[in-house]
């Protein structure tokens, strides 16, 4: 998964995105390169975290669906956490030179039920496939193998490559919020506050950049 995220963001980089054929995607509003990035960032994330289920289900294992043990640091990172993504990754952007209101603004194209399949995407399927992915099974083989903090540390560096799809400006901004990932699922050893984590984190995010479009 690192690896398809660094090679396809090279790939993006010098704008040589394939696009793929008429009538396989919905959105038909959408440009060919915008279609084409909806296709390869979303269905290998989808493809893999329906893997790992099947093959956890077969073998008959968990994948951290328990219930949390909640604890005050917990619920502070859930409250605190998502401004604080949104903080940072307006730091990143001036730092690179770029406007974040300028940089946040929506695609024209981005409205509707494109739109809100795009909210759905980012703010429910998201975080619940890639948890399963980093903070579940990845998290779990890591933990028989490396102390917690390492393991922390490696599942979020993995995190952080997977979205290097859009250059490396975003797998930076994204590795902070897998070290508190990784951190959560060490406190409350569940896999749910992670999930309301990632939603919260990536809801900030749509609301900054739909007040920015606004």
């Amino acid at each position: 998964m690192a690896a398809f995220g660094l090679s396809y963001g090279a790939v993006a980089a010098i704008g040589r995105l394939p696009a793929p054929p008429p009538g396989l995607l919905p959105f038909p509003s959408l440009s060919s390169s915008e279609r084409a990035l909806l296709a390869l960032t979303v269905l290998p994330h989808a493809a893999l975290a329906l893997l790992v289920l099947a093959g956890r289900i077969r073998l008959g294992r968990r994948l951290g669906f328990t219930r949390p043990a909640l604890s005050r640091r917990a619920v502070l990172l859930v409250l605190l956490w998502p401004p604080l993504q949104v903080a940072g990754t307006a730091l990143l952007l001036l730092l690179t030179g770029q406007a974040p209101v300028r940089a946040w603004r929506l695609s024209p194209s981005l409205t509707g039920g494109v739109l809100w399949s795009w909210i759905l995407w980012l703010v429910v399927l998201a975080p619940l496939a890639e948890e399963m992915l980093f903070r579940g099974d990845l998290f779990g083989r890591l933990s028989r193998l490396l102390s917690p903090a390492a393991v922390v540390a490696v599942s979020a560096a993995v995190f952080a490559l997977c979205h290097a799809e859009r250059g490396l400006l975003q797998p930076v901004s994204v590795l902070p919020l897998g070290v508190a990932l990784g951190l959560m699922r060490l406190w409350t050893g569940s896999l749910w506050p992670c999930i309301a984590l990632h939603a919260a984190s990536n809801g900030a995010v749509i609301l900054a950049r739909v007040w920015s479009t606004g």
